[in-house]
């Protein structure tokens, strides 16, 4: 991943804040890698929130497909976060989400997500539809 970071003042990122508990850590001492995805899915559920699920096709919902983490810095508690979630791509079904989680300035891990959409009844993949459009509106490509 190690892409360079969209500008934290662009208005297509979305930023959640999270708060490191002591139960989050783990025998080492830092934040549990499980913990990485939790702070990934805050902002994944936070933009689908605001800028996708209002406009999908009824009876669809997402699933994910794909989830990678790069860890690049240890989280201890006591703490917070800063997770970046952005738009990456917009396929004919899916959506590729970048996240960055940030301790202070510094760079804790960067991931990437791919969420599919299916169709209620048959559990297939179904077209975005007029989100597909909406979505690309909010892409930071190469960010």
């Amino acid at each position: 991943m190690a892409e360079a970071a969209p500008p934290a003042d662009d208005p297509r990122v979305l930023w959640s804040e999270d708060v490191l508990r002591f139960r989050d850590t783990d025998a080492n001492g830092h934040a549990n890698n499980a913990v990485f995805a939790a702070f990934c899915e805050s902002g994944r559920v936070q933009f689908f929130a605001t800028h996708v699920t209002p406009i999908l096709p009824p009876d669809t919902f997402f699933v994910i497909a794909r989830f990678v983490i790069d860890y690049r810095a240890e989280l201890h508690f006591p703490g917070s976060v800063r997770t970046a979630t952005w738009l990456g791509r917009v396929g004919r079904t899916s959506l590729t989400f970048r996240h960055r989680v940030l301790s202070g300035a510094r760079l804790a891990g960067e991931a990437e997500s791919v969420c599919v959409l299916l169709a209620r009844a048959s559990r297939r993949p179904a077209p975005l539809g007029a989100a597909a459009e909406a979505a690309r509106q909010l892409v930071i490509p190469d960010a």
